[in-house]
């Protein structure tokens, strides 16, 4: 080999060298770039306690599926809710809706919790339902002295649902095996890789039955026995013009027709503190495929 021909290959193994360390380098600043904001984003408080010293109506938005980590939680919805009854200020609070409902156990709590805050209030609080205020969506606006909604809103499945899916055949014809050690005979009830006994699914339906039997107790409560009819409890959803036939709303109505006819036209002020952005990236997968197949659930 000539001088020439390997002075040729080590100039390109330098060159190769500098553009991977040139590469190393661009990708650590931008790893740290995208750290920076990150933390920034996690810091940033939307929050501006001015905002709130004058007379005004508190919107608290419930938009997204309802779950510990999601972006409606018992934590951060009772925040805000407290924050608004605990204003002097804040003269009324509608619940601005948009779900398709999520955990039964956060749905529970945050309908709950405000039943207790309106018991030490003269404060109406109103519920108002615009695309979707389903299952536990709507267990949530049921809480509120009156609900409404759009013509078009999807409106009630007030049911429960316990999923489970079966690979056991798709294994079988892949030749693969499942080996799971556990204690307790029934540990393995939901296992994906074997066939549900018929006792597991008696269990599972009355455990989906006493959920849902508590469920429509609390509705009935809280509307006061305005449901005309006990298909409202079947599971199915309805367009809002429907729902206010069968009693599960008040009026046909949007945000800003019912601070006009009841508030006066008030100050809004939405107390909505700002989600992650990794919150935004789930909730608007999940939203848009609920939306798509409406596939709700509670």
């Amino acid at each position: 080999m000539s001088d020439d021909s390997l002075a040729k290959i080590v100039d390109s193994l330098v060159e190769e060298r500098k553009s991977e360390r040139k590469f190393k380098l661009l990708s650590r600043v931008f790893f740290v770039i995208l750290l920076l904001i990150i933390f920034y984003l996690s810091l940033s408080n939307p929050m501006d306690d001015n905002i709130y010293q004058s007379e005004h109506t508190a919107v608290i938005k419930l938009d997204g599926v309802i779950a510990s980590n999601g972006t409606i939680n018992t934590e951060t919805t009772l925040e805000l809710i407290r924050k608004a009854f605990n204003n002097d200020l804040c003269k009324n609070i509608i619940l601005k809706i948009n779900s398709p409902g999520g955990s039964a156990t956060q749905s529970k709590i945050i309908y709950d919790e405000i039943l207790m805050f309106k018991k030490n209030t003269n404060k109406q609080i109103f519920s108002v339902i615009e695309d979707v205020g389903a299952s536990g969506g709507y267990y949530i606006a049921a809480s509120a002295d009156k609900i409404f909604a759009s013509n078009s809103s999807i409106v009630g499945s007030i049911g429960v649902r316990i999923d489970s899916l079966n690979f056991k055949s798709l294994f079988n014809k892949l030749g693969i095996k499942s080996q799971t050690i556990s204690s307790g005979k029934d540990k393995l009830i939901l296992d994906p890789f074997q066939d549900m006994t018929e006792e597991h699914k008696t269990h599972l339906t009355k455990l989906a039955n006493s959920i849902h039997n508590e469920f429509i107790s609390d509705i009935k409560i809280s509307r006061d026995n305005l449901i005309k009819d006990d298909i409202a409890f079947s599971g199915l959803f309805w367009t809002g013009n429907e729902a206010l036939g069968i009693g599960l709303i008040d009026e046909i109505s949007s945000l800003y027709d019912v601070n006009r006819d009841y508030f006066n036209n008030s100050k809004l002020i939405t107390y909505n503190k700002k989600p992650s952005i990794f919150d935004n990236i789930i909730n608007s997968i999940v939203m848009n495929y609920m939306r798509n197949n409406i596939g709700l659930y509670y």
